[in-house]
């Protein structure tokens, strides 16, 4: 999800994760920096770069029914990750090379529930594959499995442990159940699904174009800050992304903006797509002061459209010799993003709303006891949170304690009657680390 730049653990600057689906923030050039400590190979005339992440969790939760808490990390691009990358030059001009992706699976907060301590637990799997042909003039063409050019529109400047304690994406808590407020059952609908994009495979909460991809991308070289980016492939996308970094005095920025057109049938997509993606971040130099404000519109063929709104601010500060101390809060909402209520769940497997609420003694349960038809109309949901980054810069490391809370409604007519389905807020708690290498 993310191409930014930011501030990780004393050096200037590093690009976002590669977050598809992701969120969430390319470490790539934090990656670059610690290449001089990673492992080397590779034959006379392409070499072998590994390096990566873990990062683990305690995350306890309370949904207004229960409250326990569970280890884990989350999924792929901010969970354990390793990095095979290569590249050999051909002449002064044209180099080219390779880039493999493995994410480590665990248990981890985008696929735990209440009942299930240990989902998303399974073999490693393959985030990107492919090859990258660069001219210094040219640009760089890649082919292959690979984050589209729309992916990591999203910029962040608050540093990689920031990044992973807070970002776009919520990888933590979306598969929980929604309980309908005032009855104490859990639905089969999960919080997942009145947040979930009609674009991509699982974008989820304002990652709309967070995606890996089987297609093929062209980058143009920098100029004067600036990066065009165009991809295009699986029958069929296209989109086309413009990014910007520059310094203006004492302040960094970074600004993202990019359009989609998608037709392709992924694993959630129920209707071709159009997409639009705006973000600007900022970071104060002296003070440490950084912002980061995103926006985006979702226009669903035969369907309602959807807008995404993520804010985070904060501080980063120099309290002690380990490394930067970041003190930051986040708010986001999403209207009428319930796709996942007319069949385009990702894991909760609804297959509309009265499946979906079925048994709870809801509102919208209610109401599919009594009414022929019953549709969704309308949706919000609603997050905030706030945290603390401990950068420990000898290690390489970042340590976390955060906060999030979610809340949402949705709604809907029952043969034409307006009526509206509150739920209990779920609460998430965690404390954990990241560490590269």
């Amino acid at each position: 999800m993310i191409a930014s730049a930011g501030l990780c653990f004393g050096i200037d600057t590093a690009k976002s994760a590669d977050l598809g689906g992701d969120c969430c923030a390319d470490l790539e050039e934090r990656v670059a920096e610690l290449e001089a400590t990673t492992a080397r190979k590779g034959n006379r005339k392409v070499s072998l770069t590994i390096s990566g992440w873990v990062t683990q969790q305690v995350m306890g939760w309370d949904d207004s029914i229960e409250s326990d808490a569970y280890v884990g990390t989350s999924l792929n691009d901010l969970g354990d990750r390793l990095h095979f990358d290569g590249s050999a030059k051909i002449d002064a001009e044209w180099s080219a090379g390779y880039s493999v992706r493995l994410d480590i699976t665990g248990a981890n907060g985008f696929v735990q529930d209440a009942n299930n301590a240990n989902g998303g637990s399974g073999p490693p799997g393959s985030l990107n594959s492919y090859w990258w042909l660069k001219s210094e003039r040219l640009g760089r063409v890649s082919v292959g499995r690979q984050s589209q050019a729309s992916d990591d529109t999203w910029v962040d400047l608050s540093g990689a442990g920031s990044i992973f304690a807070a970002n776009l994406v919520i990888f933590d808590g979306q598969n929980f159940q929604l309980v309908p407020e005032g009855t104490g059952t859990r639905a089969k609908a999960r919080w997942g699904d009145v947040a979930t994009c009609y674009t991509v495979g699982v974008g989820i909460f304002a990652d709309c174009g967070g995606d890996r991809t089987n297609s093929v991308r062209y980058d143009t070289p920098t100029w004067n800050g600036f990066v065009l980016s165009t991809s295009w492939g699986e029958d069929d996308f296209w989109d086309v992304a413009l990014r910007h970094a520059g310094q203006f005095g004492s302040f960094k920025t970074a600004t993202g903006i990019s359009y989609q057109d998608n037709t392709s049938k992924r694993i959630n997509t129920t209707t071709d797509s159009e997409l639009f993606q705006v973000n600007f971040a900022f970071l104060h130099e002296p003070t440490g002061l950084f912002g980061s404000v995103h926006w985006g519109h979702e226009t669903p063929e035969g369907a309602k459209e959807t807008n995404q709104l993520y804010l985070k601010a904060g501080v980063r500060a120099g309290l002690n010799g380990l490394g930067k101390t970041v003190f930051y809060g986040e708010y986001g909402q999403d209207d009428d993003m319930f796709s996942g209520l007319t069949g385009g769940a990702v894991f909760s497997g609804v297959t509309d709303i009265c499946d979906g609420f079925a048994g709870t003694g809801g509102n919208i349960d209610t109401a599919c006891g009594v009414a022929a038809s019953v549709d969704p109309t309308g949706s919000t949901f609603r997050r905030f949170g706030f945290g603390v980054v401990q950068e420990i810069d000898a290690a390489s490391m970042a340590i976390w304690l955060k906060y999030k809370n979610y809340s949402a409604d949705v709604d809907f007519t029952a043969d034409g009657v307006k009526g509206k389905e509150d739920f209990e807020d779920l609460h998430i708690y965690a404390l954990g680390a990241a560490v590269f290498f």
